[in-house]
């Protein structure tokens, strides 16, 4: 399937189907993820990110949100992963992990997320191995229907002829629409 036809499908849909559709870009990359609760503690989560002159990652995961407290909330879950590479083999990848989101006290608007997921060896197919990705970023509240957010990803996976490949590393900017 066409990415470009894929983005556009999601963006039509988006606004009647989902409950959150973020998008975010740097200089090399652009992501666009759909987000829908399907019960009170679980959610969806379809993603593709393109990176310039490197290739594609389309994600699907399931995860379970859990409020820790008032100021901390965790996921954990995991993902299917396909990676097609500009230059490499194509890989496709089961990947587990989760994230911790905090938010201040006295700062309701603001909050710093982190997540991490692995997929090892046995859980990594084709030709791509050891994928793994890491989210760190900022966020801020704007209303009820939009969060702004900047960070860093990386997301690497070695294969049979080279190790550590970035697949997407660098600084984000982006935003989170709520439906």
């Amino acid at each position: 399937m066409n990415a470009k036809f894929l983005a556009l499908a999601v963006l039509i849909a988006g606004p009647v189907f989902a409950d959150s559709l973020s998008l975010d870009l740097n200089n090399d990359a652009v992501r666009l993820n759909y987000g829908h609760n399907f019960s009170k503690n679980y959610t969806s989560d379809f993603g593709w990110v393109h990176v310039k002159d490197l290739g594609n990652t389309y994600t699907a995961g399931i995860n379970l949100d859990q409020k820790i407290n008032e100021d901390l909330s965790a996921t954990i879950g995991g993902k299917a992963v396909f990676q097609q590479h500009d230059r490499l083999e194509d890989g496709t990848a089961m990947a587990v992990g989760g994230g911790l989101s905090f938010t201040p006290p006295s700062a309701k608007q603001v909050s710093i997320a982190a997540s991490l997921y692995f997929a090892p060896n046995v859980l990594s197919f084709g030709k791509m191995k050891n994928y793994q990705e890491f989210e760190l970023r900022g966020e801020y509240e704007f209303s009820e229907q939009m969060t702004g957010y900047a960070g860093y990803r990386n997301n690497q996976a070695d294969y049979d002829v080279a190790k550590n490949v970035d697949l997407y590393n660098g600084l984000m900017i982006g935003g989170k629409f709520m439906f």
